[in-house]
């Protein structure tokens, strides 16, 4: 199949699933409740969430322009924060071809190789992985009953297993491996199994390049100081939102989790996957589907928005800066 047919078919096919997602979620919501009830967040709420949300950007920015200093690039502050947000954007539109737009924008306006700008983006993904697994553990810690009621409310509800069938799996599992490395000659030249390699091997690498980050308490600033932005713009969210006076801040990781889990599928902006996911993680905190609905809703196209207005202010400013 030539690439880009399997390109647009794998676009086609996971907007698809997210306007599944989103009709599935919507399709008991009035239209005009959701509106009143969006329309009673106060104004000043509303700037606190989108400014915790640009903030993330800012320190992505920041973030990035430190991983660059240590591998002898000096790059304007202000310009790699506007690559980062012009990534988002791109982002809402094609999936995971931001990462790409905003080093591409970097190369043209501060002459940085590309291959140096994607191995920092590389090491980005390393370490936003492993703390997304962090607040993956955090919720385990402090919701483990709600997110065992959120795998069988979102239909991910694991089965249950009887003592023969565990050994039975184990012994298949085992049987497995064994086939595994006595085909490996096979296996190994799959594409599929290529692409796992390549990126585990970029896993590793990611993490070894750590050692070259210069103020390593800073640099986990950053981005330690990203994840607590994502968590924070659903924390304030819940007190600002009517309705969700009964959640307390500590759950904040655990709608964190879902919404995240939103943004991993590929889908274009998150739609659909986002309002779902995180509409069934407030209903397993004791909420109705519309309050759900409304939330998911507040918090999405409010970061959105931003995303577009910020986005598209920062092509504007890095379309300039690369004509200097």
């Amino acid at each position: 199949m030539v690439a880009w047919v399997k390109k647009v078919a794998q676009y086609v096919l996971f907007l698809g699933i997210g306007l599944a997602l989103l009709y599935l979620t919507f399709k008991n919501v009035n239209p005009v409740d959701l509106w009143d009830n969006l329309k009673a967040v106060s104004v000043k709420g509303l700037i606190v969430i989108v400014a915790i949300g640009f903030l993330a950007i800012i320190f992505r920015g920041l973030r990035w322009v430190q991983m660059l200093k240590s591998l002898g690039y000096e790059v304007h502050s202000v310009r790699a924060i506007a690559a980062v947000a012009f990534s988002y954007l791109v982002n809402l539109v094609t999936p995971r071809v931001g990462e790409i737009a905003r080093c591409t924008a970097l190369n043209r306006t501060d002459k940085v190789p590309i291959d140096k700008l994607v191995g920092t983006v590389v090491l980005e993904r390393v370490v936003d992985t492993l703390l997304f697994l962090v607040v993956v553990l955090s919720t385990v810690i402090l919701s483990s009953d709600e997110l065992s009621d959120f795998m069988v409310q979102s239909g991910a509800q694991l089965p249950q297993f009887s003592i023969t069938a565990l050994v039975l799996a184990g012994i298949t599992l085992g049987g497995g491996v064994l086939l595994g490395y006595f085909t490996r000659n096979i296996w190994m030249q799959w594409g599929f199994t290529q692409k796992i390699i390549g990126f585990t091997t970029g896993m590793a690498e990611g993490l070894r390049s750590l050692g070259t980050v210069k103020n390593k308490p800073l640099f986990w600033f950053y981005s330690i100081g990203i994840w607590t932005c994502y968590v924070g713009t659903i924390a304030v969210g819940f007190t600002v939102f009517s309705g969700l006076e009964s959640i307390g801040p500590e759950q904040a990781f655990f709608v964190s989790v879902a919404a995240g889990m939103g943004y991993v599928i590929p889908v274009p902006g998150g739609i659909g996957a986002y309002h779902y996911l995180v509409s069934k993680a407030l209903v397993v905190l004791g909420l109705t589907a519309f309050i759900g609905t409304s939330f998911a809703t507040l918090i999405h196209s409010s970061q959105s928005l931003m995303f577009v207005v910020t986005g598209a202010l920062a092509f504007v400013f890095l379309y300039f800066a690369g004509r200097k």
